[in-house]
């Protein structure tokens, strides 16, 4: 993948992929989330409530729900990373830091990629916060896609995060159960761009203390695609802590994100 060029401002097709969950033109540095498999933007549609004013937060939506059910879903992760990167490029004018959840921390990492690719955006790009996700460079084995249904139930219940009653009710499973095993195939048939070079920025991950499904090794990887700084967090929950410790959550955000920002550039 090549870099990504330019500034603008969200009035063409790129502004679909992002959400501003709260605009606060007086923040001094921004924050861009990317949801999970079969996740949306709406998932982190609480966290302006517990970080402070001086940080706005940003979501990024994948085409083929909420607002963009109508659009066909993305044949590739590196079609969400491209769009996704296309599309933070104008925010770019102050310290911006990345934080991806799952799947998210993959298309994250990639759209850093592309857009430190550009050395004209290094100085904006911080931080990257690594959710509930092995490093790209780990090696993933189980290729949940392929389950037959109720092993990929099985497999989503344990995770955590998805509404039983989704489950339960066979219309809201057949609608949402597609969209959830064509992200683990984008994810689990993508192949990461290399970890070297380091990318430019610091790194922090962050892990549940019951999530089935990233290794304490597999996560402490992460050290190796940073040049900057590297902390890995632990905190109480399942695949889906982000959710239930969202203050605890958003105070490691703000305090690494105000650390890096702060830094000489």
């Amino acid at each position: 993948m090549g870099a990504v060029h330019g500034q603008g401002t969200h009035a063409g097709p790129e502004a679909a992929w992002l959400r501003p969950l709260e605009a606060r033109p007086d923040a001094t540095s921004r924050l861009i989330l990317l949801p999970h498999a079969g996740g949306s933007a709406g998932f982190f549609r609480d966290w302006p409530k517990a970080l402070p004013p001086d940080i706005e937060a940003w979501a990024v939506q994948y085409p083929g729900r909420e607002r963009r059910i109508k659009e066909p879903a993305a044949r590739s992760l590196d079609e969400l990373a491209r769009g996704a990167a296309d599309a933070i490029v104008p925010l770019l004018d102050r310290p911006t830091a990345v934080l991806g959840h799952s799947m998210g921390a993959t298309i994250g990492y990639e759209v850093l990629r592309l857009l430190l690719a550009d050395p004209g955006h290094a100085r904006a790009l911080v931080h990257f916060f690594a959710s509930a996700r092995q490093a790209p460079h780990h090696p993933r084995d189980r290729q949940v896609h392929l389950l037959p249904e109720e092993e990929f139930l099985e497999v989503l219940r344990r995770h955590g995060g998805v509404n039983a009653e989704v489950l339960a009710e066979p219309d809201l499973r057949d609608l949402f159960l597609p969209i959830v095993r064509a992200d683990y195939r984008l994810a689990e048939t993508h192949v990461p761009t290399p970890v070297s070079p380091p990318l430019p920025l610091d790194l922090t991950v962050l892990t549940g203390t019951a999530d089935p499904s990233v290794e304490p090794a597999a996560a402490a990887r992460w050290a190796d695609v940073t040049a900057g700084s590297f902390h890995h967090e632990v905190l109480p929950g399942d695949h889906f802590f982000p959710a239930a410790q969202l203050p605890a959550v958003a105070s490691v955000v703000t305090r690494r994100l105000r650390v890096s920002a702060a830094r000489p550039g």
